[in-house]
């Protein structure tokens, strides 16, 4: 197998300024175990979120969700909806924090990186379609994940990929 890696994405742990309010805004991650969570996990023996602090602290908080499923927009929106606290990829969730519709909770707390990558058979005998989605996947994908990137620390998120966006058309 060969794969072609397309740059890191960064989890966020987000949930609606509606819920943070309501049910109040962790401080700590062992804070969590009071709230609600909504898991992208199916895996009933693995209900773990693993954070990386600060200092390089690393502290692995077992969650009971409510919700348990793969499906990063009905996540997202149960989040907005004020339903728990879920992690989602930046890449889905950066813009609904710009615009103040999820908040990062725990800033200064970081969850393990993932990998972006396409993983195929060969590059021999590669068909002509798959090898031109990979070049368009590979060209359009990096600026795509640094235009979600999110500056996040206890002061809350500082958005690192605004500069790199373009602006919408006028119609």
């Amino acid at each position: 197998l060969v794969m072609r890696s397309f740059g890191h994405i960064q989890q966020l742990m987000v949930a609606s300024p509606k819920y943070l309010a309501r049910a109040g805004r962790p401080r700590d991650p062992d804070d969590l175990a009071q709230h609600v969570t909504l898991s992208t996990s199916e895996d009933d023996a693995r209900q773990r979120w693993e954070l990386h602090g600060p200092d390089g602290e690393v502290r692995r908080v077992d969650i009971q969700p409510r919700v348990s499923g793969f499906d990063f927009p009905l996540l997202q929106s149960m989040a907005k909806g004020g339903f728990g606290i879920t992690l989602l990829p930046e890449t889905v969730c950066a813009d609904a924090v710009r615009r103040g519709e999820l908040e990062v909770v725990l800033p200064q707390w970081r969850l393990p990186q993932g990998i972006a990558h396409a993983v195929f058979a060969s590059r021999r005998g590669l068909l002509p379609a798959v090898r031109v989605l990979i070049d368009f996947l590979a060209e359009k994908l990096p600026p795509l994940m640094e235009a979600a990137r999110l500056e996040c620390s206890e002061k809350g998120c500082e958005d690192k990929g605004k500069l790199k966006r373009k602006a919408p058309r006028q119609a």
